[in-house]
Order: structure tokens, then sequence, then C-alpha cells
């Protein structure tokens, strides 16, 4: 049950807007991770009392989801976009990654992946989050691969090297999400980035 129709759902009045709610819950579970996160700082952070939070979306964890839900729906209309409807292969791929270094180089890059943090700090304790992250995973392999499939139709790489090549760009956005939460500096940022590129440039066939 999404959080909008929790809310519909008990017949109250809706007093405030559930989009923006759930918008203030992403950045404080970003900022903080699950377990740091309090309810006075989630109180704080959304302007709804307790018994508002509980009413309308139920418990921290329910809370947690709803934040989790929403950042990964974004994240998969990003991919969706650039990766998976684009028109292009590997020049497709090298735009995503701009996007990524400049997601990184902004105001909210040293806070890594939401995905990626709640699945190093919750692990397998959580089944929700065991599921989260592996749909998370999925989404972002097939997207690569949609990418390299339409690279590899236009004789730009081997076709039998795309889904080598998918798990490799999944693993280094995995891996520069984490590097990036941990305090990485902007020049081993962009030098993971160079890397990446140098690597994707030399799975040309012409190359």
């Amino acid at each position: 049950m999404t959080a909008e129709s929790a809310v519909r759902g008990r017949g109250r009045p809706r007093e405030f807007e559930v989009d923006d709610v759930v918008d203030s819950l992403v950045d404080v579970f970003w900022s903080q991770g699950y377990e740091a996160t309090s309810m006075s700082d989630i109180v704080e952070a959304t302007g709804l009392n307790k018994s508002s939070l509980y009413n309308s979306f139920g418990s921290k964890e329910q809370l947690f989801q709803a934040a989790v839900t929403r950042y990964v729906e974004t994240r998969q209309s990003m991919l969706q976009g650039v990766l998976r409807h684009g028109e292009g292969g590997i020049d497709d791929i090298m735009t995503f990654l701009e996007f990524v270094e400049q997601e990184v180089a902004g105001v909210f890059g040293s806070r890594g992946c939401l995905a990626v943090n709640t699945t190093t700090e919750l692990g397998n304790r959580d089944e929700s989050v065991v599921a989260m992250s592996a749909g998370y995973r999925s989404e972002i392999r097939t997207s690569f691969r949609a990418a390299l499939d339409r690279a590899a139709t236009a004789g730009e790489i081997n076709v039998d090297s795309v889904a080598h090549y998918a798990e490799i760009l999944l693993a280094f956005l995995m891996s520069l999400s984490v590097m990036a939460r941990g305090g990485a500096s902007s020049d081993e940022i962009k030098g993971q980035l160079a890397a990446i590129r140098a690597l994707i440039e030399s799975w040309r066939i012409d190359r």
C-alpha cells in the first residue's frame, strides 16, 4: 500500500501533500540512514506531529519504506529515460555517466545512493530490503543491457559481451555510490569515472 492510498483509505481529509511529506522523508533518511533517524528527526523534517505520521503512514519502518520506494522509482525513471529509451548505444551510456558525475559533484553527492546505503546498512536483516535491493540491481542491469544491446546491434561492441559488460557497469555504479558515501574525494571520483569511460571506449570493436 502506498502512502497516499493509506491516507485515503482511512477516510481522513488530507491536510498535507503526501508527495511533499515523502520527499521530506527521502531527504532525512538519505542523509542519516534508517537507524540514526529518530521520530523527532522525522517530525522536524516533515512538519507533522507523530500522531499524523503514524495515522497516515504507519510505523517508522513504513515511513522508511515509503521513502525508499519514492527514491527507487525516481532513479528508475532516470535509468529508463537515458539508457532504455535512448537512440544510441555506447554514447547513451556515456551520457548517463555525465549525469552521474554531475550528481556526485552536486550538493547531495556525498550521500551516495539511498538504495545502496540501505542495503549496506540493513543487509540481510530485513527481507523487504533484500527484495528492494535485488529489484534495484535488476533494474539497473536491464537498463544497461538495453543500451548495450543497441550498441551491439549497431556493431559498436561484440554481442557476446553484452551480459558481461552490463555486470561490470552495475558493479561500477554500486561501488561508486559506496565510495561517495564513504567520503571519497572529488579527485578519486573523477579518477573512477575516467577509468570506466576508458574501459567502455576499449569495448568498441573499431578500436
